[in-house]
């Protein structure tokens, strides 16, 4: 938003806008346990391979915010959006035509960088916001319904149809969603006026490095972890259905962050909410059965989705000049991306106890971090 600008008041049309791109975009992480157990048996990718496409899957996420950073002050969004919602559906549609890997990671790369510019509009959108921590658990909300809704469906649907159910689903989503990339609001980023004061970097740089350390703890974790489920001997279907259920629990935790916004003082729901992913993390390794997995993955979810609304408002409202919400866009993408690709690694060589202790790593250098933003120990100030 303009640098002194008044938050913009949240309105229906709005929060519509940010809900349905915020979910479609992102999907490939919200399905990764289903998406990571096809692409093995159909592809017969390993591990690491798997993390390679997670880093051309979700890494043009974040790619996405370099030439963000020129056309947000030189487009409309109006002009922006659909344009970007284009590419995606017609991306998503050659993808299952694809016919080697490499091309498959190819497009994979464009059509991420496409649900990435929708992805940047919206959480500025959603940083502008008067109630910041409210929308930001509507944007994580609308993810966690279509993330149920995929991994529900798409296991059956990838008997039948194989892993091009997966591109089928994204292009069609995005088509229903494709009328209201014509109704954003205008640019979120202002130029900088000529003599005009510069953001401090310390700010930036502490708030890209606490999401990238919380995005790669809780990617790399949540890709393998029905790998994860599989290496205890537990059954495919049931842990499907597990994961599944967990996402309702993910719904429960954005819901709750939306009610809460505005009621509660922000530390203590970060507080909370990262205290209860650690312990989710530390209940992994070792020997499973299907209940104490499903409590993991319950937890899991649930804290997830609590904490990140929290997360990205306590940066946002820091944010004065819109330019930080664009940094913050890539590291979440990088961070998804990377996160397969570090921890699948870690899992083909050192196994699944080493790479949890890995992401709690991750998760608890988050919390430090966001910890100094939060108590105003780093701070924004303006530099000549």
């Amino acid at each position: 938003m303009k640098a002194g600008a008044a938050p913009a008041p949240e309105t229906w049309d709005k929060v519509a806008r940010i809900v349905a791109f915020s979910a479609i975009v992102p999907l490939a992480l919200l399905v990764a346990p289903v998406l990571t157990t096809q692409l093995i048996a159909e592809r017969g990718l390993t591990p690491a391979d798997v993390g390679d496409y997670f880093l051309f899957e979700l890494g043009g996420i974040s790619l996405a915010s370099l030439p963000a950073l020129w056309w947000m002050r030189r487009f409309t969004s109006r002009q922006i959006a659909p344009v970007a919602a284009g590419v995606f559906i017609v991306g998503n549609l050659l993808s299952a035509i694809a016919p080697g890997i490499a091309l498959l990671f190819a497009m994979r790369l464009v059509t991420a960088m496409a649900g990435g510019a929708l992805m940047l509009l919206c959480l500025n959108a959603a940083g502008a916001s008067a109630n910041r921590d409210r929308l930001f658990g509507w944007w994580i909300a609308g993810q966690l319904v279509l993330g149920a809704i995929g991994l529900t469906l798409l296991p059956r649907l990838f008997a039948y149809v194989g892993l091009n159910a997966f591109y089928f689903l994204m292009a069609a989503a995005m088509a229903a969603a494709f009328p209201l990339a014509f109704r954003f609001d205008a640019p979120t980023i202002a130029p900088r006026p000529a003599g005009g004061t510069r953001r401090g970097a310390l700010l930036p740089v502490v708030a890209m490095i606490a999401v990238l350390a919380f995005y790669v703890g809780l990617g790399g974790c949540w890709a393998f972890m029905s790998v994860i489920a599989g290496r205890a001997g537990l059954k495919p279907l049931p842990v499907a259905d597990t994961i599944a259920l967990a996402s309702l629990l993910g719904i429960a935790g954005a819901l709750l962050a939306t009610f809460l916004g505005g009621r509660i003082r922000r530390g203590y729901a970060l507080a909370i909410g990262y205290a209860l992913l650690l312990g989710a993390v530390l209940m992994l390794p070792g020997r499973l059965d299907l209940t104490a997995f499903a409590g993991a993955a319950y937890a899991f979810k649930f804290s997830w989705t609590f904490t990140l609304p929290f997360i990205l408002a306590a940066i946002a409202s820091r944010d004065t000049g819109g330019g930080i919400m664009a940094w913050v866009n890539m590291v979440i993408g990088f961070g998804t991306s990377i996160g397969p690709v570090i921890t699948g690694r870690i899992l083909s060589h050192a196994g699944a106890t080493a790479m949890l202790v890995f992401c709690a790593a991750m998760i608890a250098a988050s919390v430090a971090l966001l910890g100094l933003i939060e108590a105003g120990v780093v701070t924004g100030k303006e530099t000549r």
